[in-house]
């Protein structure tokens, strides 16, 4: 986190180091759809007694897996541009957090494993499961470039390059006994950062609001983390490492304020 602070630090003072033209501030919200290994991941069957079997597709529980599974999410960022000397060409420095939560193939898998697991169970128990999540947090400095056709309605396109602090939330397993002490383990992943780039273009209206479609490129990286087994007054650490590295994307649609 000190490491994600210094930068965002030092993106504001680089950016605004150059404001001898003309600053202009953006803020964004919108719809961030996951790509690569990160948004990927098919329908998982979990009927009978094999209902474990096709997890180790997924990336966040199995150490061999490459699939995310992660689902539509959400992102808000905000961009500092500043106008070179050739008209409509400027330099920003963006800062973005996109937030995706796991796909219902997922969950309900879980749960429908939990339900055999239960059903097989020698005595009363119950299965709790809940699923980790991804977040990323590009920081990407870059050029842009608009064209504005009258006073009310513009174009532009955009590509920038820089740091991706991608951090997934902790996963949890719960087995309840009737009349035995729980047992649960948490996962907790490590955080990694990657080189990310986008690309994307928009349309600007009355030089305030903006539509933007943008492809982030955020880089691959090793899920790696600490499972920690807790068995009454018991309590076992192991460190993991997926044997492949996930790579992840996401494409976003959003809209934009500016001044």
């Amino acid at each position: 986190m000190k490491k994600f602070t210094l930068v965002a630090a030092l993106l504001l003072v680089s950016v605004l180091a150059f404001a001898q033209k003309p600053v202009k501030f953006g803020v964004y919200v919108g719809y961030a759809i996951p790509m690569g290994d990160m948004g990927q991941g098919d329908e998982i069957k979990t009927t009978g007694v094999n209902a474990f079997d096709g997890l180790d597709k997924y990336a966040l529980m199995f150490e061999t897996g490459k699939q995310g599974y992660a689902d539509m999410g959400f992102g808000v960022g905000f961009d500092v541009t500043v106008a070179l000397p050739v008209e409509g060409l400027g330099i920003f420095g963006g800062l973005d957090f996109f937030y995706n939560t796991n796909s219902s193939y997922i969950t309900d898998a879980y749960a429908d494993w939990g339900k055999v697991w239960v059903a097989t169970s020698p005595i009363n128990a119950e299965y709790q499961f809940t699923a980790p999540n991804f977040m990323n947090i590009p920081v990407l400095f870059g050029v842009n470039y608009q064209h504005n056709f009258n006073h009310i309605i513009g174009i532009f396109g955009e590509a920038g390059v820089g740091p991706n602090f991608r951090m997934i939330s902790s996963g949890e397993e719960t087995f309840k006994y009737v009349g035995l002490d729980d047992e649960k383990i948490t996962y907790s992943y490590d955080s990694a950062t990657t080189l990310g780039f986008k690309v994307g273009a928009g349309v600007m209206m009355w030089d305030k609001m903006s539509i933007v479609l943008d492809y982030y490129s955020l880089g691959s990286a090793s899920i790696k983390g600490t499972a920690k087994g807790e068995f009454g007054n018991t309590s076992i650490e192991n460190k993991f490492a997926g044997k492949n590295d996930i790579s992840a994307s996401e494409l976003v649609v959003r809209v934009g304020y500016h001044f």
